[in-house]
């Protein structure tokens, strides 16, 4: 493509390179016979015309004529007609082109060119003490019209060697170019599953293909930061799911020795792990959802202070010995999913319920064209250093795996990806005492993203 394009521009600047100059040419010769016109009618006006024969120029051939009569020419003119009938005003000149068959006739008669070419003609006038008349001056275009054709040929010698040259040196300078991509290619070819640790080779010269080497190294580590959560959400998720699976089993166990009849206890233990399993699946398909991309689906706006009000009412008949405080609930409203929201809020009043001494605090306020929602409890609070690390899935820091009061250990996390799917999010505040969750909506999801 680049041959091409060089090519065609090339060929277009030659073809206009050798009009320019050939008119450049004609334009000087077209001057010279003016000059050469003017230079005879002031010899004529001053009657100092050198006889019948005048001095010839290179390539001119001039008539001093009145009327009809030939007055004085140069070699080869003498005695021949007057070659054209143009006769300007004293003091003007006129330009223009010989009938084919005059300069035709020019050229049998002279001796100063012999190829045939067109003439330009200049004629002048003039005002004599003996009467007026005009002086004629032929020149020959021969001049331009050879040195062009001297030109093209170097011109278009020129052209393959020059498209040559451009097509060597592009050929080369893009192998160059795109050699560390063939690297990387090679690399990626050669990354697979169980070694995703490796990286492409990033080029040391700061150009694009750099920049798309560091671009794609950064796609691997988030690929491999996915797979490694990935690899560690299925191992936590069997280690949860196999203590209930392993439970249920040994009470079915127990249930079939001979002459057993604590049924009740069974069914109920067997009730308790079923709901278990059931919460744990429930918070393994929100997440998947939203490790998906699923955000919110079905939108309509939702009174954040009625949903939070529900939740917190709820909490007060799961846990009567809490104070439940929604003093600080002030109406507010966002655009999200329902479902999904109180969801959130939900988990979040289930861990402030695990953890509270006494108190568990629910308020909202309008901030930052979106919505706040604190919910607190008066409980030993999450020290700094944890307070990422609670938002990762199956983490519970107050270890009880065992007890139905641990939880899932994926509710935070659950919480964490709604309010991201809304274009929000949670994170932990200083809390004195306790731990005080914040989350953060969007009025309207579309065009937030998430922040802290």
């Amino acid at each position: 493509m680049a041959v091409i394009v060089v090519g065609l521009v090339l060929a277009v600047g030659f073809v206009l390179l050798a009009d320019q100059t050939r008119q450049r040419l004609e334009d000087s010769i077209i001057d010279a016979a003016e000059t050469r016109a003017l230079d005879v009618a002031a010899l004529a006006e001053a009657g100092a015309l050198p006889g019948t024969i005048l001095t010839a120029g290179a390539e001119q051939h001039v008539q001093v004529v009145r009327g009809e009569t030939v007055l004085a020419a140069t070699f080869g003119l003498e005695g021949f007609p007057p070659v054209a009938p143009i006769r300007p005003a004293p003091g003007e000149s006129v330009q223009s082109d010989l009938p084919e068959e005059v300069f035709h006739e020019i050229e049998e008669r002279s001796e100063l060119i012999e190829d045939e070419s067109p003439y330009i003609l200049v004629a002048r006038g003039f005002s004599a003490p003996d009467g007026d008349g005009t002086v004629l001056v032929a020149s020959s275009i021969d001049a331009a019209s050879t040195a062009v054709n001297t030109l093209q040929p170097l011109l278009w010698i020129g052209w393959p060697i020059t498209l040559a040259a451009v097509g060597a040196t592009v050929w080369f300078l893009t192998g160059w170019a795109i050699r560390p991509v063939a690297a990387m290619s090679a690399e990626a070819d050669s990354i697979s599953a169980s070694d995703m640790d490796r990286r492409l080779p990033v080029p040391g010269a700061q150009d694009e293909i750099h920049h798309l080497a560091r671009t794609l190294n950064g796609m691997l580590d988030r690929l491999e930061s996915a797979a490694a959560r990935q690899r560690r959400f299925v191992s936590d998720a069997s280690h949860e799911l196999k203590t209930p699976l392993a439970t249920i089993r040994t009470m079915l166990d127990v249930a079939g020795e001979p002459g057993f009849d604590e049924w009740q206890e069974v069914l109920g233990g067997l009730r308790r792990e079923g709901a278990r399993m059931e919460a744990l699946v429930g918070d393994l398909l929100v997440l998947a959802r939203f490790d998906e991309g699923a955000a919110v689906a079905r939108r309509r706006e939702v009174d954040l202070d009625q949903m939070l009000g529900r939740v917190a009412e709820g909490m007060a008949v799961r846990h009567p010995l809490l104070d439940v405080d929604t003093a600080g609930i002030e109406p507010v409203r966002v655009t999200g999913e329902p479902a999904s929201l109180e969801r959130l809020f939900t988990n979040l009043a289930s861990n402030a319920a695990r953890h509270a001494a006494g108190r568990v605090g629910f308020a909202s306020r309008s901030d930052r064209g979106g919505a706040v929602v604190l919910v607190t409890d008066d409980g030993p609070g999450i020290p700094v250093t944890e307070r990422e690390r609670v938002f990762e899935r199956f983490v519970r820091l107050d270890e009880a795996r065992d007890r139905p009061e641990g939880g899932t250990g994926l509710g935070l996390a659950v919480a964490r990806a709604i309010a991201r799917g809304h274009g929000g999010e949670v994170t932990v505040q200083d809390g004195s005492p306790g731990a005080v969750l914040r989350v953060w909506l969007p009025a309207e999801p579309d065009g937030f993203s998430a922040r802290s």
